[in-house]
């Protein structure tokens, strides 16, 4: 795909919404585990995401889905969302770097992929497995 043609797909723009609103997401998890206590933090973070998903209900015309394997799917994401998060404002209440604890925490594309090979048995090429040594390698460089 070309250069151009990247800014043409809905994906890429997606992504960078997905990036800016992690960024900032990351920054204001940060300042607010300063203020309160990781499981506080948790509890009204899942406040912010109401407004959103009140505007997609709406947006659907209050239509819920009906397959019970997509709601388990997405049920289970939401527990392991929340369990992550809450072990992330926990990292940020330790007093530690902001960047590092947000890089080391960014490399769970990592077993993201090492799931997908095993499981849904998808296959890298020679290049995204030197792009994964590259980005472990960065972190490890990144925490010194």
């Amino acid at each position: 795909m070309s250069t151009l043609a990247i800014f043409k797909v809905k994906w890429f723009w997606y992504s960078i919404l997905c990036v800016l609103s992690w960024g900032a997401w990351a920054l204001l998890s940060k300042i607010g585990s300063n203020e309160i206590p990781a499981p506080t933090m948790q509890f009204i973070f899942t406040f912010g995401t109401l407004p959103v998903a009140l505007a997609l209900l709406v947006g659907r015309r209050f239509q819920l889905e009906k397959s019970p394997q997509g709601i388990f799917y997405a049920v289970a994401n939401g527990v392991l969302s929340g369990i992550g998060g809450l072990a992330f404002f926990a990292a940020f209440r330790t007093g530690g770097n902001t960047s590092v604890i947000t890089a080391a925490t960014s490399l769970y594309p990592i077993i993201t992929v090492a799931l997908a090979v095993t499981i849904l048995r998808e296959r890298l090429t020679w290049l995204q497995i030197a792009g994964l040594g590259f980005a472990a390698a960065a972190f490890i460089i990144f925490s010194f």
